[in-house]
């Protein structure tokens, strides 16, 4: 009986060293550091920016984004040929833009650094209706 319990006791040690060791190797990222994405300063980069959601922001969304098969009515994604959807979901936009997400890859299409920026900025200062 106590060569039983022994037993058990030595599997649940090998269970739980186990399950640690896993769970260490899951979190560390395989990425090394200069492959992370460098966040964008606000106070470098928006200074001085009146970046413009009529002027700026939206003619940007427009040609890349609000695009057929993508961001318009009908897709069962925001359409972002309406300047409101735009505004409600501004920190998400900022969020995939920065990150590389949007646009796809396999859509062809990308923004520039400056295109880039000034999401981040427009976002940063409240993301106006302006």
């Amino acid at each position: 009986m106590k060569a039983r319990k022994s037993l058990q006791k030595s599997h649940w040690a090998v269970l739980v060293t186990i399950s640690t060791f896993l769970m260490i190797s899951i979190s560390c990222s395989s990425e090394s550091e200069d492959q992370l994405p460098v966040p964008m300063p606000v106070e470098d980069k928006c200074e001085d920016s009146n970046v413009s959601l009529v002027d700026d922001i939206f003619p940007t969304l427009q040609q890349n984004c609000a695009i057929s098969g993508c961001h318009v009515e009908g897709t069962g994604r925001v359409d972002f040929t309406i300047k409101e959807n735009i505004i409600q979901v501004a920190t998400q936009i900022r969020t995939n833009t920065e990150s590389g997400f949007m646009p796809p890859a396999s859509s062809g299409l990308s923004l520039t650094t400056a295109e880039k920026e000034e999401i981040f900025c427009w976002v940063s200062s409240g993301a106006k209706n302006n």
